[in-house]
């Protein structure tokens, strides 16, 4: 017994001195205990100061040991990281990331935001003057409107002088939504039982009343608690009107799948139709006055070569009796998207005259939804376009109205929410970067 002890203690001794004698095999630490690293980036202000919009907003940092590289700087909203844009060694831009998971939260408090720096040992926090942290406060730019779904269809948007939206459903009413005093949102009838289920267009006039069509050739018109009435037809025309608007001489421009646009004047009691473009092979889903041009939108089946199967137009307003020049391509949208691309479904023009155009949204053979852009801007000085807000929007933009102020209105009707992937029925107020243009019909 002995001797197997003795004998299991030497080899033990053997064995450590065996691996003592090793050759360590493992290469030279990085590790520099003389170096002290890059400065430690420090962030002395965030412009907006308190909050922004995740997935679109934009922030300029300012502050000192920044990298010039964009790659070398990681900016931090809590865990998530922002997109660098423009960078040197004392700015930053950076575009907000999307944090908020819940589809009922519209905002998130106390974000964190941290600048690392490639070399720097220690994160640049946002803090205020007494050293503490400050809270950033990201907020959704798209956020649900109103009580508004599948089971309660919506279709045409107008917003009212008081921002206050109206919307036409297919249970053939339309309902306007506002904040009350308490800063509660508010559904309440405004017109029922008008025995239309489907308004494709409709804007407000000069009188407060909302003027619509219903793809036929009427204009109606109805007020507060009233019952509509046809307030002008169009007797010239074998086609239906899908969309209007004023001028700025009180003109309402109508435009559809007939053969001309028609111009009515609402200045008078008994408005005629008058044909003003002869519009055969034409079928235009939207329409929109900026600054002494009448911009349409839609798809072309007509024989002429020389005409886009899909784009958006516009004709100089030659009289205030509605006359038109002759027809201009602004956008030629069949060769944006291509010959199966999604087709245009609606229009809105900002402040500054450039175009934000909705699209339908698609579908694979599975069916399943397939992401692509709610809408695209096209800059009317440049000529360029580029998806705008994609991060955030979910086609498809069947309607859109714009407000008083930066708020953009969209009907989503989406029509197969059992798709894979698809976003259900919902209005969508979007919170713009700039206000829309004027708007001429509203008192």
């Amino acid at each position: 017994m002995k001797r197997n002890i003795l004998f299991v203690g030497i080899m033990a001794l053997v064995v450590m001195l065996a691996l003592s004698s090793c050759e360590n095999d493992y290469p030279p630490s990085v590790w520099n205990p003389d170096d002290p690293g890059k400065p430690t980036p420090v962030i002395t202000a965030i412009v907006p100061a308190d909050t922004s919009y995740e997935g679109v907003g934009i922030i300029d940092i300012y502050g000192h040991f920044f990298s010039a590289n964009p790659a070398e700087n990681l900016v931090f909203f809590n865990a998530g990281r922002g997109t660098i844009l423009e960078a040197d060694t004392n700015h930053l831009k950076v575009k907000c990331p999307v944090l908020i998971e819940s589809p009922t939260q519209n905002a998130i408090d106390s974000v964190k935001i941290k600048i690392a720096v490639q070399g720097a040992y220690l994160f640049g926090e946002y803090k205020k003057p007494d050293g503490t942290f400050r809270p950033y406060r990201l907020e959704r730019a798209a956020i649900e409107y109103g009580a508004f779904d599948a089971t309660n269809k919506p279709h045409a948007l107008e917003v009212g002088p008081d921002e206050a939206l109206y919307v036409a459903t297919e249970a053939k009413n339309i309902y306007k939504v506002y904040y009350d005093n308490a800063g509660n949102l508010v559904t309440e009838p405004f017109a029922t039982n008008l025995a239309i289920s489907i308004i494709s267009g409709m804007r407000m006039g000069k009188d407060g009343k909302l003027y619509f069509v219903r793809k036929n050739k009427s204009i109606y018109r109805v007020g507060a608690g009233e019952a509509k009435v046809e307030w002008a037809k169009n007797t010239a025309s074998s086609g239906n009107l899908n969309d209007l608007d004023f001028d700025n001489n009180g003109i309402i421009y109508a435009v559809g799948n007939g053969d001309s646009i028609f111009a009515f004047n609402s200045n008078v009691p008994s408005p005629k139709s008058k044909g003003v473009f002869y519009s055969k092979g034409f079928d235009f889903c939207a329409v929109r006055y900026y600054d002494s041009y009448l911009y349409v939108a839609g798809k072309y089946t007509g024989t002429n070569p020389n005409i886009s199967p899909k784009a958006v137009w516009r004709f100089k307003i030659t009289s205030t009796a509605g006359g038109l020049d002759t027809l201009e391509q602004v956008f030629d949208w069949n060769a944006y998207v291509g010959a199966t691309g999604p087709l245009i479904q609606s229009l809105a023009i900002d402040e500054e005259g450039d175009l934000y155009i909705g699209s339908m949204e698609t579908y694979n053979a599975t069916p399943a939804y397939v992401k692509t852009p709610a809408l695209t801007k096209y800059n009317m000085m440049t000529k360029t376009a580029e998806p705008f807000y994609d991060s955030i929007l979910y086609p498809p933009a069947t309607h859109m109205a714009w407000g008083t102020r930066n708020y953009l209105y969209i009907t989503r009707l989406t029509s197969d929410e059992t798709a894979s992937g698809a976003p259900k029925i919902r209005v969508i107020r979007v919170s713009m970067p700039i206000n829309g243009a004027p708007y001429y019909g509203r008192p």
